[in-house]
């Protein structure tokens, strides 16, 4: 039996899959959400996310209220615009949880949530067909896809094949490398070209008064990082153990 809606009036084989697009769309909300719990620490970092996650779990959470509303098509349009968007970051996320995480949770997750975006698609076109046509539909359907481009648009800006901890310590670690080399020929240029038995927490370090630490640098555990030091042709100087390099 037809029903009519603000949207027009839309036969009853239209409502046939509405549960399908509910349950698919709530699935995806809780798969997403249960990932990025697990892949983002606690703190302020997890704020953030979260907000910037409320662009993706926001309208899957309006799909249901649309479907059983008034508003039936632009649910529809939500759910292609989300399936749409998600299918391929779903696609490279899954990816990056075989290569660096391989927490079963987190996986089911990723591949049940990516599942969910083709049953979105195929079922919110098929129920397309039996809508009738009516004035700006088109215009609503490109708006609701458009979304879904910038969603798409944003993920490949945040998106990196490496965890973002290890670009951190990985920068770090450089950083205080460079430091290191620049206090450590700094130091030898103040002493005859020989360079200190130690530096910081570096090196045997059998005499402080032989070490070289210099207030720049952090001598505490760079970032997970193993630094070792070693000088070859040793010499003394001063009373202290030196290396020509």
């Amino acid at each position: 039996m037809a029903q009519e809606l603000s949207e027009g009036v839309l036969p009853a084989a239209a409502f046939r899959y509405r549960r399908v697009l509910t349950w698919a769309s709530a699935i995806s909300f809780v798969s997403i959400l249960m990932t990025f719990w697990g892949w983002f620490p606690a703190g302020e970092s997890r704020l953030f996310g979260l907000l910037l996650l409320l662009l993706v779990l926001l309208p899957y959470a309006f799909i249901p209220l649309c479907l059983y509303s008034q508003k039936l098509r632009s649910g529809l349009n939500l759910a292609l615009a989300m399936g749409c968007a998600s299918c391929i970051p779903g696609i490279y996320l899954v990816r990056f949880a075989f290569t660096w995480d391989r927490r079963l949770w987190i996986l089911s997750n990723l591949i049940l949530a990516l599942s969910m975006q083709p049953i979105l698609i195929v079922t919110a076109v098929k129920i397309h067909i039996y809508l009738p046509r009516l004035k700006h539909a088109r215009l609503k359907l490109l708006v609701n896809l458009a979304y879904g481009f910038f969603l798409f648009v944003l993920f490949w800006l945040f998106y990196s094949a490496v965890p973002f901890q290890i670009n951190k310590n990985e920068h770090s670690a450089m950083k205080y490398l460079a430091f290191s080399a620049v206090a450590a020929f700094e130091d030898a240029h103040e002493h005859e070209g020989l360079y200190p038995e130690a530096f910081g927490n570096l090196g045997p370090n059998s005499s402080p008064v032989c070490t070289s630490a210099p207030h720049v640098i952090d001598h505490g555990n760079p970032t997970g990082y193993l630094f070792e030091y070693h000088g070859i042709q040793p010499t003394t100087f001063q009373g202290c153990s030196r290396f020509k390099g």
